[in-house]
């Protein structure tokens, strides 16, 4: 997962990804998909609360905060905040890595972009609440 953080995945590379990690988890309990034992019995039988999609998301979110705190001069975080000027070729657009960000910020009550941003700028905050799981996130950013 090097590099994860920075990975832009279509939908079908996240069912992929989900794949992988269930036939890995069976082959470590030793079982079939013939045996016919459901994929949230094994992760339970495995204590596993987080999928390897949940883990990609942490860790984006994590360098999402890491590029925040960078000074302006460096370059990813001239990346993060420019523009691309330009015609996009037809069809649907691609999705950005931003959307991503958006998304996980979502899916952990971090309310918009901005909001993150300004979380972010704290680091002990920020480590707090990538530490937490969802449900606890958003009362911890409200007493900040």
């Amino acid at each position: 997962m090097y590099g994860s953080e920075t990975w832009t995945m279509k939908k079908e590379d996240e069912n992929r990804l989900l794949t992988f990690e269930m036939i890995c988890l069976r082959k470590i309990l030793g079982v079939t998909r013939l045996d016919k034992i459901r994929n949230t019995t094994i992760r339970k039988t495995l204590e596993l609360d987080e999928t390897i999609l949940d883990k990609i998301a942490k860790k984006r979110l994590r360098f999402f905060g890491h590029v925040n705190r960078m000074r302006p001069s460096r370059y990813p975080k001239i990346l993060l905040t420019s523009n691309i000027y330009g015609d996009r070729p037809r069809g649907r657009p691609a999705k950005k890595w931003l959307d991503y960000v958006k998304a996980d910020c979502a899916n952990r009550c971090l309310g918009s972009l901005t909001e993150a941003t300004r979380t972010s700028q704290d680091r002990k905050i920020w480590l707090e609440v990538m530490k937490q799981k969802p449900s606890h996130i958003s009362q911890m950013v409200r007493k900040a």
